[in-house]
């Protein structure tokens, strides 16, 4: 087990040597994650599991995060903490038609025999990115505005009725 998260992967040599990679990495080397959040200053803690699955008959791993986002919640406009654990189980190969009949929960990274390694860092933010939700919303925010309109309404029923003078032309 390594303490250093590394830079670059070869999946297939961690693969065939069970290895575990457990580390940190800060939200501010993870550009595109940044360009989501209000302050990127957080770690993201890793953990990187690599072993031969032998029920499904392909290289896995099990990769788990840990880290909290600060996002603007589209309600109120305030920055919030968005807590994120997630654990993803998948499998490479490098050809889709072998993977076709795995369990759906299961993550299908396709690779080219040519590619060795992977970027550990783009991986974990990829992950980071589809956990992210696509409208940010603080569930404990007040909906200020939800009494405002409230008001408004009440002021709209003390205003009299602009058809009231038709009445009178009614037989």
């Amino acid at each position: 087990m390594f303490d250093k998260l590394p830079e670059y992967i070869d999946p297939i040599n961690s693969v065939n040597h069970d290895k575990q990679f457990v580390g940190r990495v800060n939200q501010s080397r993870l550009k595109r994650l940044g360009e989501l959040t209000v302050a990127a200053d957080r770690d993201v803690l890793v953990e990187l599991n690599f072993f031969y699955d032998k029920a499904l008959r392909f290289p896995a791993f099990i990769m788990k995060l840990e880290t909290v986002l600060d996002l603007q919640c589209q309600r109120s406009l305030k920055t919030f903490s968005y807590p994120i654990k997630t654990e993803v189980k998948g499998v490479f190969t490098t050809s889709l038609a072998l993977a076709k009949d795995l369990p759906a929960d299961i993550e299908v990274f396709l690779r080219n025999e040519d590619d060795a390694k992977l970027s550990s860092y783009e991986w974990v933010e990829d992950e980071l990115l589809l956990s992210v939700p696509l409208s940010p919303v603080d569930e404990t925010s007040s909906l200020d505005y939800v009494n405002d309109i409230d008001l408004m309404a009440a002021d709209d029923s003390e205003k009299p009725n602009p058809f009231a003078i038709l009445q009178g032309l009614k037989k």
